[in-house]
């Protein structure tokens, strides 16, 4: 067991320089925060608090919005911390393809290290280059807080930490397609195309019907903005005047598309050829 454990985190070690040497990371850290600071000039230079409440108004006279602090939080943090979760799809998406398109699992796998420990170190050193990419965005979203409003709402803390669990089902999702595809460019559209198309599309066709898509990954996701419990009516999507969704049953959600697509992975892995 302590020997499993010492190779794990040898992988781990090493994937994870791996991650820190490329440069999609840094330029995933660089367009993060270009983001954020385009979104503050936007909200500041636009006066967006005026507008979004006079949008309000206009449709439902009894909309109020007192807490602008909170107001500014969701709008930042909202962008701040689901942006680096789409980046996690291009750390991860050649992940366990890449041994098998590249060939270097000729070299890899002979080793004395299961192939579970292998996809479990290459997850972990992913997990870690995206929650670091969230960290950083969450501190120029605190920063702006802190210097514009001289205050930090307490729900900052939990879109933070909901990011984190929605990243790890979104790592998960696309460990299952790098485990699956030849190529890693083919496992990240893939788990592109399913979570920004074929899942939106699945859960706007249920809503529409009157369904709520409760199950669905990108409906559970929208609770990181969802809990700041900003509603303006007239905007649709996650900002609008639909159904929210619920907090707990979210968190369950997103914790099973983490668990089962990473244990599908896994298992694929330990069955694929290299051929």
């Amino acid at each position: 067991m302590n020997s499993e454990f010492e190779k794990l985190k040898i992988v781990s070690r090493y994937e994870l320089l791996k991650q820190f040497r490329r440069k999609r990371f840094y330029g995933a850290v660089i367009i993060t925060i270009l983001a954020q600071i385009l979104a503050i000039v936007l909200y500041k230079g636009l006066n967006l608090p005026g507008a979004l409440t006079d949008l309000a108004r206009r449709i439902d006279p009894s909309t109020t919005i007192n807490d602008t602090s909170k107001l500014f939080a969701w709008f930042i943090t909202s962008l701040g911390l689901t942006l680096p979760i789409l980046f996690s799809v291009f750390f991860a998406g050649d992940s366990i393809a890449s041994e098998f398109e590249n060939k270097t699992g000729y070299l890899l796998f002979p080793n004395p290290v299961k192939r579970r420990t292998i996809v479990i170190g290459k997850y972990i050193a992913c997990f870690i280059a995206t929650t670091v990419v969230l960290i950083i965005a969450y501190v120029v979203s605190v920063t702006a807080l802190l210097g514009f409003y001289r205050q930090l709402p307490f729900e900052t803390w939990g879109a933070l930490g909901l990011s984190i669990v929605l990243a790890s089902s979104v790592l998960s999702l696309a460990f299952l397609f790098s485990s699956l595809l030849k190529g890693g460019m083919g496992a990240t559209i893939g788990t592109l195309l399913t979570y920004l198309l074929i899942f939106p599309i699945v859960s706007g066709s249920l809503s529409t019907s009157g369904h709520q898509p409760w199950f669905m990954l990108n409906y559970a996701g929208n609770s990181v903005t969802s809990i700041y419990g900003i509603k303006i009516p007239g905007l649709g999507g996650e900002m609008g005047a639909g159904p929210t969704p619920d907090l707990t049953v979210s968190l369950f959600v997103m914790l099973a598309y983490f668990v089962f697509p990473f244990l599908l992975s896994i298992w694929i892995t330990k069955r694929r050829e290299m051929i």
